[in-house]
């Protein structure tokens, strides 16, 4: 009997620990069964939510090309034409390009967002709606600086988009891509969120891109990035060729604002304080005594701009905007961004190492920048940036004077650095003119012809040696 109750006793004990460990795994399997299949639906429903607002857009315009543009550089190679062309060319001909993208629509009286570079220069703007309708777009206004722009038709009864918030998505999440790439429409691709605030892409605009591995390909340019609950968290507007897997969207609460801009007035007024930037690297850590590389190097401030009555000047380092501790050129630009015209705003700077604080109201940004003079330097020769060597500087590369002027950057696949002239490098004299500050050196650069040649004597780390350099017209 004692036996049988001990057996009893081991077997409900056996048992006990087969609930506790088999149970929570057969029901988490049960529980992964069930969300690849919600998942999946998931998906499906998000395609039927968000598709309707979808539309594709066809662009046609009027370009003037060369003769035999187009055909390839041997396309009349071997031919009777080819001495032809070669020797006159011929006048410039004028033919109709057309281009493909995609657009979401936003407003029930017929406004869609998309891409700039879908609809620049389009002589005539064609919109094909989810169900079959064709109809003339216009556009309402264009923002080449975020590549964003609102076309408007006369329609009714239009299914509208979702507008999310792209402050809130998370790396990893699902992300789902919709356009009509290389033309075929209503094409729906799934990915995740790979990465937020992509900047450093070359596209000279404003850049703070959500990254996503959604296959985007050409044609899907202002089409809507979206997430699993349908809702519209960016705008796609690239890719990186032949990278793949590697796609670009527009934050949609950067296009929110934009798209309302468009809409009421047709262009977009900006905030401008009159400053070029550039990212501290260590070498500019180096020359300018920084202890970090946080903060925005003011490499330009332009004539009669807001920073130049300000006091701003060529070489501080902007460490906060408003309170708000800024890591790099992109911050600065974000922040300005966020304030209006004439909105009065507060900066801290670094100059020669000590902190410094200027207060300054904005003004509204110029079409173009250009046209707007800048304060010193107002040229550049060869690809050089230069300033004043400063006691820090001097102290930083062992000088025993401050004379001449440091070279602090130089710009790629120019002749200066071909001549193999870098950062840090002191220019002592032009011409055989002795340089003591920055004053003399464009004081002596207006004076001399760059396209005929010109003489440097450069410092480099206590060993001098001229090098000369020409600059083509």
């Amino acid at each position: 009997m004692r036996k049988r109750d001990e057996f009893r006793r081991g077997y409900l004990f056996l048992s006990f620990i087969v609930l506790i460990v088999v149970l929570p795994a057969w029901s988490l399997n049960a529980a992964e069964r069930i969300t690849a299949k919600d998942w999946r639906n998931g998906f499906v429903q998000v395609a039927k939510k968000v598709q309707p607002s979808v539309v594709s857009i066809r662009s046609e315009r009027t370009v003037t090309v060369s003769p035999g543009e187009g055909f390839g550089e041997d396309f009349f190679k071997g031919t009777p034409f080819e001495d032809f062309f070669k020797q006159h060319g011929g006048p410039p001909m004028k033919r109709r390009q057309m281009g493909e993208g995609s657009g979401v629509i936003v407003d029930p009286k017929g406004y869609i967002l998309t891409n700039y570079h879908v609809v620049a220069g389009a002589d005539k703007l064609t919109v094909r709606l989810f169900d079959g309708r064709e109809l003339i777009g216009t556009i309402q206004g264009t923002d080449p600086k975020t590549d964003l722009a609102v076309v408007h038709m006369e329609a009714k009864d239009l299914p509208l988009a979702t507008l999310g918030d792209s402050d809130k998505i998370q790396v990893g999440e699902w992300a789902i891509a919709i356009g009509s790439p290389f033309g075929l429409e209503e094409t729906v691709t799934v990915g995740v969120i790979s990465a937020k605030g992509r900047t450093g892409l070359g596209t000279g605009t404003y850049e703070d891109f959500i990254q996503t591995d959604a296959s985007i390909n050409p044609g899907n340019s202002g089409g809507p990035l979206v997430n699993i609950e349908g809702e519209v968290i960016g705008i796609n507007a690239m890719i990186i060729s032949p990278g793949q897997g590697i796609g670009f969207a527009i934050p949609i609460n950067l296009a929110k604002s934009i798209m309302a801009e468009l809409i009421k007035t047709g262009k977009v007024i900006r905030p401008w304080v009159g400053i070029g930037l550039q990212d501290i690297t260590s070498d500019l850590m180096k020359f300018f005594n920084l202890k970090e590389k946080e903060g925005a190097l003011i490499s330009q401030v332009y004539g009669g701009s807001p920073a130049e009555k300000a006091g701003h000047k060529v070489g501080d380092v902007d460490v906060e905007v408003d309170r708000v501790k800024v890591k790099n050129s992109q911050d600065v630009v974000q922040e300005v961004l966020k304030k209006q015209v004439g909105q009065k705003v507060n900066f801290v700077i670094l100059r020669e190492g000590k902190r410094v604080e200027i207060s300054l109201t904005t003004a509204q940004m110029p079409e173009k920048i250009g046209e707007r003079e800048p304060a010193k330097p107002k040229k550049e020769w060869f690809g050089l940036r230069v300033s004043n060597v400063t006691p820090d500087i001097a102290r930083q590369l062992d000088l025993t004077k401050t004379e001449g002027v440091v070279i602090v950057g130089v710009d790629p696949n120019s002749v200066a650095q071909t001549a193999g002239l870098k950062a840090g490098d002191i220019i002592l004299e032009v011409n055989r003119q002795k340089i003591f500050n920055e004053s003399d050196y464009r004081s002596a650069m207006e004076k001399a012809k760059p396209n005929q040649g010109m003489l440097f004597l450069i410092d480099r780390q206590g060993s001098t040696f001229f090098v000369t350099l020409t600059e083509e017209k």
